[in-house]
């Protein structure tokens, strides 16, 4: 009996032991900070983008691009789109040759600066560099020539970020034009490219 009496005594004072010890352990509880969720701003970014434009001119586009917690973004891209009439139909010589240009190949790269960082909507600016393949076409001669053209300028556009991870990107660029091989000529009649030129996309995209 005795030592049942004593196991009870020791139970019991653990008990009371235990008891005052919870509302301590329950405020020490209380005294540690929340946990907040992290800063998407804070993380390196990875997104994967489209020009929606590419798609209602027979093409295809697609872009991955990456941005630092600093704002840097850089984006590498490929695609390919027939070149829309008004572009072509302003050539002096349109009239003779009946231009149907396509771009069969362009290759995009881009560094931009993103003012309010990586996954929020905010403005971009940047370099950007095209490397085209064009396949121009003349229904008067019913001939083809092909030429590449690289171009080099600036742009910038406005991330718009309908969802923490979908966003529109309307962007554009100024660029100058350098033909590199190739030939713009057809029948003895030249398919003339501007040494500067100013262009606009829609950009939609994924980021994570």
């Amino acid at each position: 009996m005795k030592v049942v009496k004593t196991m009870s005594v020791v139970l019991t004072q653990a008990a009371i032991l235990a008891a005052l010890q919870m509302p301590a352990r329950a405020q020490d509880a209380g005294t540690q900070p929340e946990e907040r969720p992290s800063d998407p701003s804070k993380k390196v970014s990875f997104a994967l983008e489209a020009d929606a434009l590419a798609y209602g001119l027979k093409g295809y586009s697609g872009i991955v691009n990456v941005t630092l917690p600093n704002g840097l973004q850089f984006a590498f891209g490929e695609g390919r789109y027939d070149v829309p009439g008004f572009l072509v139909n302003g050539d002096k010589n349109y009239d003779q040759a009946k231009w149907n240009a396509t771009v069969t190949g362009v290759q995009v790269f881009r560094t931009t600066y993103r003012f309010k960082g990586p996954m929020k909507s905010g403005p971009a600016v940047g370099g950007i560099l095209l490397n085209q393949s064009w396949r121009l076409r003349s229904d008067a001669f019913a001939g083809e020539t092909k030429f590449r053209e690289l171009s080099g300028g600036i742009t910038g556009g406005y991330y718009w970020h309908l969802t923490k991870h979908f966003y529109v990107y309307p962007t554009a660029a100024y660029t100058y034009n350098t033909v590199t091989s190739g030939q713009t000529s057809l029948g003895g009649l030249d398919f003339h490219r501007p040494k500067f030129s100013f262009n606009g996309s829609v950009h939609i995209g994924w980021a994570f």
